[in-house]
């Protein structure tokens, strides 16, 4: 079996694309003809894609300096020209197919340590296709003998298309500094604006929501899609620029961005872990597709 070249799951009327070798992404998800996500162009790197996960952590550590069990790690800043270190180091690497069938895969990526992550770990993401839609898991493991912090999370793009309607909800915002960091060590009470379905057109947002329910629904009119997390995916990044690119983000992350500075700092319900060696931290995520035209001519 080839372990890293592009392949393509199906079951009824899902069919995914995935990447191995491109950050262990999916490039693709298409039901029914359609585009559940932003499908990538050809040769895209792993920015372009549909989905890819983030792993050992969410979104920015501030200036590129971990600091965990009280002490400090330099990483690399892996986004130039940002300071920061994003979204850990799955995104950028070669994952290895472990397993596949027709409509599910295993991809496994054993990590020793380096400036990217000074902890060795092991990450596993299962990518399965059933009548409902899709439904990815994703796992670390700390192989390391010293407490390593860790995080996890999704990042998929769902089309913008005109009409679109949002409906999920959260109790909090964590704001927003210049630098793309947060500001505050706690996050400021803030109603979800779309406890209701809202039309997502002008709304612009890259903020992290604390206190998310787990669930959200897209609905595009003629079908739409209800996005579930696990339980511990109690925070959601959206990513909203509302422009030519015509994408909105909803990631599920187990944590708030920055959350081990934070945590340090003495900042509660950050949703940072530390996994002793052999522990774990698990997540999954679904997205279920439904033909919401058939139901209005019923």
């Amino acid at each position: 079996m080839d372990h890293q070249s592009p392949f393509t799951l199906a079951h009824g009327d899902c069919r995914a694309d995935v990447h191995p070798a491109t950050g262990g992404a999916l490039a693709a998800l298409r039901w029914r003809g359609r585009d559940i996500l932003r499908a990538a162009p050809a040769a895209a790197d792993v920015r372009q894609m549909a989905c890819y996960p983030l792993v050992p952590y969410s979104n920015r550590i501030g200036n590129a300096v971990l600091q965990a069990s009280e002490q400090t790690y330099a990483l690399r800043a892996n986004f130039p020209p940002e300071p920061h270190s994003i979204h850990g180091f799955g995104w950028q690497r070669a994952w290895h197919v472990a397993a596949r069938t027709s409509d599910s895969a295993e991809l496994l990526l054993v990590h020793g340590g380096d400036a990217d992550w000074p902890f060795a770990c092991t990450v596993q993401q299962t990518v399965l296709l059933d009548d409902a839609g899709l439904r990815l898991t994703l796992s670390v493991r700390n192989d390391d003998t010293r407490a390593m912090p860790a995080g996890l999370g999704f990042h998929p793009y769902f089309p913008l298309a005109p009409g679109l309607r949002l409906q999920t909800q959260w109790d909090g915002v964590w704001s927003m500094g210049d630098d793309r960091l947060p500001a505050g060590l706690a996050p400021v009470a803030q109603a979800s604006p779309f406890a209701t379905p809202q039309p997502v057109a002008g709304w612009q947002a890259d903020n992290c929501y604390s206190g998310w329910t787990g669930r959200a629904s897209l609905d595009y009119g003629d079908y739409a899609v209800q996005l579930s997390a696990s339980d511990n995916c109690r925070h959601l990044v959206c990513f909203a620029p509302n422009d030519e690119r015509g994408f909105i983000a909803l990631e599920p992350v187990t944590h708030a961005n920055n959350a081990f500075a934070l945590a340090a700092r003495g900042a509660h319900a950050t949703g940072m872990r530390l996994l002793a060696p052999g522990e774990s931290l698990h997540i999954a995520m679904r997205l279920a597709m439904e033909d919401t035209a058939e139901k209005q001519h019923a």
